[in-house]
């Protein structure tokens, strides 16, 4: 047998599987809890649950993981700074928003810079060493990304990178490592954001090499890239941007791999986010230009995914005096009373109480990270840390641990930053309370439902129902927003308004109560709905009986992203831009954008010499992805023109060479 270990490490569980490549079918499987404080015995527990003798025989082991995509929605991640050269302040004040770009005050700008070999326009570069303690002292990791990285071969942000390492003993990325695209703001967000991700990713990489380690597994690790490629670990370690959908992107492989289905929507549901990708003719659907999550528009290429914040572990709140099912991720309370006895003490005494409260009291803190040696934080905060160490505080215990009461208490940049997470009421407290999921402490979601339910005004029974339907109609109305975006362009540039989404609602209630009225709107879609991951199973059928398809729930389908990590292959493209060189008496020739300006007077010279180029950069950046072996790579070109009133003109070239390659071992 040819082995490999696929795992996937999402919000809540921790899946492993053994896969023979030869029979290419799963062998075994197993799901333990994610444990956010101590990866590395999460992934040992789901280790365990596979055959230890055949575990040591793999070859290789696949990773996924949704980390990278809970941190980018829960706005979460290491400390990250960007500086950006040559980008005026107002673009990004006025537009910086849409990119997921911080407010302007945060950014180190020099804006004197516009990217020529002007002596007095070049950076200020006394002044930036100057400005380094003040502005990069406190990051994990730096960002540096010039307006006009192509033409100059990016000798900007070379140089701020070189001046930077040389006092800062934290990663620094340039833009042009990451992308070549030209949009500076994209660009900026990509590497502020992969800036950010750069400590997500070590402490799950290292946490993965420990685990692998304790128990006998010598295999090399590969990662999913989000076009459901694969990427050795050296890689991503300074490349973790690439990893941003690698955790929805795996469970559409797996998805695949599962099952034959020609047309199909793959919906993955989790703890922290419903993840949805497409498939058509049996190919998924790839985004060209740049993967968006929550707020953050990048340059990742990859497969579409629109990404929601909707899973098991959504927390279930209430506001003026009704439930609402809001987008942030806490631990369920069956959870954490498995593992902390006293979280379901202080339920049943503040249900044995009779209370009744605006803010909620059922929530308890839970600790993830240690921050005692670390000068980043007040000493409130550490304090407050150090008292969670002890076990659980609830809401109230909490405040009155910093001398607060619930109405001024406040701890947004520790769970904002990772250090301490809330557990609360969930649907998959809701699972546990109707028999549908028991795993965990049903007792302590019982008892959290009673006090939601007493300040709502409800029975259990109709607290759960509702939080049954409204994951069903959330679940709804987003597949009906991806198809209808897709259908028509003018959704998907504008998204949908408040009429649409009236009248998906409208939709969905005529759809579940069966009820004509003099008109209706109803959706339906020919497409399969395939699910993958936990919760599935209990929503999907509903929804794609009120769509008018089927569903389908595949074997492994809780493993389906373990299943993809380790069935894909390794592939990278490189575009570059043929230009046209125009000067007074009209066209002087092409130009290749690729750092050197080469400049040819024949068309057909310019498309040989970018291909060339393209190639070997395609080829290169495959081997640093990990591929080994013979390679397969495929060039296209694409010519862009303009209509003008009596004549095509010539706007430019892109090629696109594409290597692909298999993992050696």
């Amino acid at each position: 047998m040819k082995l490999g270990i696929g795992i996937d490490t999402g919000g809540t569980c921790t899946d492993a599987v053994l896969y023979d490549f030869e029979k290419r079918q799963v062998v075994a499987s197993a799901k333990a809890l994610t444990t956010k404080g101590n990866l590395a015995q999460g992934i040992c527990n789901a280790l365990d649950g596979l055959p230890r003798e055949l575990a040591t025989q793999a070859g290789i082991v696949g990773l996924s993981t949704t980390l990278a995509t809970n941190a980018c929605v829960e706005d979460k991640g290491g400390r990250a700074r960007l500086a950006f050269w040559g980008v005026d302040e107002r673009v990004v004040e006025e537009c910086g928003k849409n990119y997921g770009l911080p407010p302007k005050e945060e950014i180190y700008f020099q804006k004197s810079y516009a990217g020529t070999s002007t002596p007095d326009r070049q950076p200020d570069w006394d002044l930036f060493l100057s400005k380094i303690p003040e502005w990069f002292c406190d990051c994990d990791a730096v960002a540096t990304v010039e307006i006009n990285a192509a033409q100059d071969g990016a000798a900007v942000e070379k140089k701020a990178k070189e001046l930077l390492t040389q006092r800062l003993n934290v990663p620094v990325i340039c833009g042009h490592e990451l992308f070549s695209d030209i949009n500076s703001l994209q660009r900026g967000s990509s590497a502020l954001l992969n800036a950010r991700l750069i400590p997500v990713i070590q402490e799950f990489l290292q946490a993965m090499g420990q685990a692998l380690e304790q128990r006998g597994i010598q295999a090399p690790m590969v990662i999913v890239r989000s076009d459901g490629t694969l990427m050795s670990q050296s890689f991503t370690e300074n490349h973790p941007v690439e990893t941003l959908l690698c955790g929805p992107a795996a469970s559409v492989m797996g998805a695949t791999a599962l099952c034959d289905e020609k047309d199909c929507l793959v919906v993955d549901m989790g703890g922290t986010t419903t993840d949805v990708a497409m498939v058509r003719g049996h190919l998924p659907v790839m985004v060209n230009d740049g993967i968006r999550v929550g707020a953050w528009r990048t340059f990742v290429k990859g497969l579409f995914i629109d990404t929601f914040a909707l899973g098991g572990d959504s927390a279930v709140r209430f506001r003026n005096g009704a439930p609402v099912l809001e987008a942030g991720r806490v631990v369920p309370l069956c959870v954490a009373a498995a593992q902390y006895p006293a979280v379901r003490q202080g339920l049943a005494g503040l249900v044995d109480s009779g209370r009744t409260h605006t803010h909620f009291l059922h929530e308890f803190f839970l600790p993830v990270r240690d921050i005692s040696n670390s000068s980043r934080y007040t000493d409130e905060e550490k304090r407050f840390c150090a008292q969670l160490c002890r076990g659980p505080l609830s809401l109230e215990q909490a405040a009155a641990s910093m001398q607060r009461d619930v109405y001024n208490f406040k701890v947004d940049r520790l769970e904002r930053e990772g250090v301490v997470i809330r557990c609360g009421f969930t649907p998959t407290d809701v699972m546990h309370i109707k028999g549908d999921f028991v795993h965990y402490d049903t007792q302590a979601s019982l008892l959290g439902a009673k006090f939601i339910a007493g300040c709502v005004g409800m029975s259990v029974n109709q607290l759960c129902d509702w939080v049954y339907d409204e994951v069903t109609r959330k679940l709804y109305h987003n597949l009906a927003r991806i198809l209808l975006q897709d259908k028509l362009p003018y959704f998907k540039n504008r998204g949908l308004d408040e009429g649409v989404t009236c009248l998906l609602d409208d939709a969905y209630e005529s759809a579940k109560r069966q009820e004509p009225s003099f008109i209706t709107g109803q959706f339906t879609t020919r497409a399969t709905l395939i699910g993958v991951g936990a919760p599935t199973h209990i929503f999907l059928p509903r929804v794609a009986a009120l769509l008018g398809t089927k569903a389908i729930i595949p074997e492994h389908a809780g493993v389906a992203n373990a299943v993809g990590a380790v069935v894909g292959n390794v592939a990278a493209t490189c575009q570059v831009e043929i230009l046209p060189d125009y000067d007074t008496d009209g066209l002087a020739g092409y130009v290749i954008q690729n750092g050197s300006g080469e400049h040819y007077d024949d068309l057909q010279a310019a498309r040989e010499a970018a291909a060339q180029y393209a190639q070997q950069q395609a080829r290169q950046q495959a081997i640093q992805r990990g591929a080994a072996g013979e390679l397969t790579v495929t060039v296209n070109w694409q010519d862009q023109n303009a209509q003008a009133k009596d004549c095509v003109i010539y706007l430019g070239t892109t090629v696109a060479a594409t290597a692909v390659g298999r993992i050696a071992f």
